[in-house]
């Protein structure tokens, strides 16, 4: 659930304003994507597979209305004297890509649509030509469809996905119907929001910089014993690994956090943090996040399709040997001061922290955790249709690992993402096994020191 809350309005940017400005996040992918422009690009991308009868005429007219009603999805880039703009494009929707793979033997479809949606994930994409957007529909039979709308992440973050499956949601079957859709009107665009962080109070910005160069004062790397030799610049693909613990762990997981007056997540991240000290020997290191960031936070663009996500980088302490219990009450400490000063964009924390850049590591953190509070179904239901994921992975990864974790029906889920150039398969099946180990020691011993639990991990 969005924390909307009713912070002063977002203005409308003057009329005779053609070229915008790029919002505080958006311009540290430019300078990312514009300095290492070879590798592949930074991509949010919703993929569906559609069973049952899709009307694929109604569908391509319900994402033409998703591209016109969101400026920032008809978005370009432009270099000035003054540094980079963002430039809106005519609302004439999107050229949508249609692969039949009905000729194709049956059980060769779904393998052949894997590798031409993955081939299409990897794309370096321009800044200042695009397209910025694309999508595409495969036909797997009459009756089976699969769809992808791949986008720069300099244009959208993980929530407008769901922005966008919620859109469609009301258009297709008012479109199939030919009813009128109940979707108001857009009151603000993403660059009336670029405009008005341009002209911005930077007030707390400069009280939010003091608080992160302090928090994060002589942070050193993330570096795991067992790692290879890191490479000089980044661009191995990804790999992932799954696990999935039993319902009562993940219940006696959330016990220990009421007791501590924790969230799961604060138990979790605290867990990670004893993982990766085993596997650094490291007391002192920081663990990425996401955040919805502040523009998700305000009524009028909560439902705005956009960048508004950014990253908080929550330095661990486990000097001292402490018991599990007591790390836990340092982390809900770390959680909570975090959040109260997490509208800062992360490249200006970067700024603030003047660390020496590496290309083949990423600045601040370099693992990250990602949760899930609640189970996730399917964002998009269409009448007639059965909606289904049709999981690709991960092509590769800004960081050294990704962790995520969410709840679902067979117990607590987690799944390591890895850069394949650093870390092996074992290596990563290691630290999966370790992460479980931790989760039943510390909800069986909760006043375990640490150099006892990992030990056991």
């Amino acid at each position: 659930m969005l924390d909307v809350t009713a912070e002063s309005p977002v203005n409308v940017r003057p009329s005779h304003l053609v070229e915008l400005p790029l919002t505080p996040l958006q311009a540290r992918w430019w300078l990312l994507c514009t300095t290492h422009p070879s590798g592949m690009s930074p991509l949010v991308d919703l993929v569906h597979r559609f069973r049952g009868p899709l009307d694929a005429d109604a569908w391509a007219r319900a994402v033409d209305t998703v591209v016109n009603r969101h400026e920032i999805l008809r978005t370009l880039f432009a270099d000035r004297p003054d540094g980079p703009v963002q430039v809106v494009g005519p609302a004439n929707g999107i050229t949508m890509e249609v692969l039949d793979l009905r000729d194709l033997p049956g059980d060769q479809r779904e393998q052949r649509a894997r590798e031409l949606l993955n081939e299409r994930r990897t794309l370096a994409l321009d800044l200042r030509t695009g397209p910025l957007v694309h999508t595409s529909l495969l036909r797997l039979a009459d009756d089976d469809h699969v769809w992808r709308m791949t986008i720069h992440h300099i244009l959208a973050d993980g929530a407008s996905l769901g922005v966008i499956d919620r859109e469609l949601g009301l258009l297709y079957p008012a479109l199939v119907a030919g009813t009128e859709p109940d979707l108001p009107e857009l009151p603000v665009q993403y660059g009336d929001f670029a405009w008005s962080q341009s002209v911005a109070d930077t007030e707390k910005e400069d009280e939010d910089r003091e608080y992160w160069r302090e928090q994060l004062a002589g942070l050193a790397p993330l570096e795991l014993i067992d790692a290879l030799p890191r490479p000089a610049v980044k661009g191995a693909p990804a790999a992932q690994l799954a696990r999935t613990v039993d319902p009562e762990l993940g219940r006696r997981v959330e016990e220990l956090g009421r007791a501590a007056r924790c969230t799961r997540f604060m138990v979790l991240l605290a867990a990670l943090h004893v993982l990766l000290y085993r596997a650094s020997g490291r007391d002192d290191f920081a663990i990425g996040i996401p955040v919805a960031g502040v523009g998700r936070t305000r009524p009028e663009l909560a439902r705005l399709v956009g960048l508004f996500n950014n990253a908080l980088a929550l330095r661990g302490d486990l000097s001292g040997d402490p018991t599990f219990r007591e790390l836990l009450a340092r982390t809900r400490e770390t959680v909570i001061d975090a959040l109260d000063h997490q509208d800062l964009p992360w490249g200006q924390v970067v700024a603030a922290l003047d660390e020496p850049s590496h290309p083949g590591r990423a600045q601040g953190f370099q693992a990250m955790f990602l949760h899930e509070e609640v189970e996730v179904a399917s964002r998009l239901a269409l009448p007639g249709l059965a909606v289904e994921d049709f999981g690709l992975g991960i092509p590769k990864v800004l960081h050294d690992l990704m962790v995520y974790a969410r709840p679902g029906p067979q117990g607590l889920s987690t799944t390591f993402v890895y850069d394949t150039g650093l870390l092996t398969e074992p290596v990563v099946a290691g630290l999966a096994d370790g992460y479980e180990r931790v989760l039943r020691t510390v909800v069986d011993e909760p006043d375990i020191r640490l150099s006892e639990l990992v030990k056991r991990a």
